[in-house]
């Protein structure tokens, strides 16, 4: 699950969203259904951010994962859709309800310094949601700290 959402995510928003109708969704979640990936939790503290000002500030300047104006789910300014296919994961580890995944984004070169991201993830009805996105600069890798 993580894998496919890291990967349409990158490819969607890669996309020229500027034909799609002007809404949060599209602006901010690159015209897809996030509600599918992301918690409510989630999803409501997104959008508490995205009406506040600056936007795309998600946490405080004391919080080590303050974001600025990085996007939330990659921590990172930019990125390319052919870059998708250079995303990996690995479970990290995994209860019935709850998951911590490393989504490791290896850039081509001249792109920037390849990343990690701890993805926390909890156990829906309908599946796997995420909960959290840790810069993994934060987490001493390759287990991503507790939480």
């Amino acid at each position: 699950m993580t894998l496919g959402f890291y990967k349409k995510y990158m490819v969607e928003c890669s996309k020229n969203t500027e034909s799609l109708p002007r809404s949060v969704n599209n602006n901010y979640f690159c015209g897809m259904n996030i509600k599918k990936y992301i918690t409510k939790s989630l999803y409501e503290k997104i959008m508490r951010s995205y009406h506040a000002q600056p936007v795309g500030d998600m946490l405080p300047d004391s919080d080590p994962n303050y974001l600025g104006d990085s996007d939330y789910f990659t921590h990172t300014q930019d990125f390319a859709a052919e870059w998708a296919s250079l995303i990996s994961v690995k479970t990290i580890k995994e209860d019935k309800d709850k998951a911590v995944v490393r989504v490791f984004m290896d850039f081509p070169k001249n792109a920037g310094e390849s990343q990690a991201i701890c993805v926390r993830l909890q156990h829906a009805q309908n599946g796997w949601k995420i909960y959290l996105v840790d810069l993994a600069l934060y987490n001493p890798l390759p287990d991503c700290k507790e939480q």
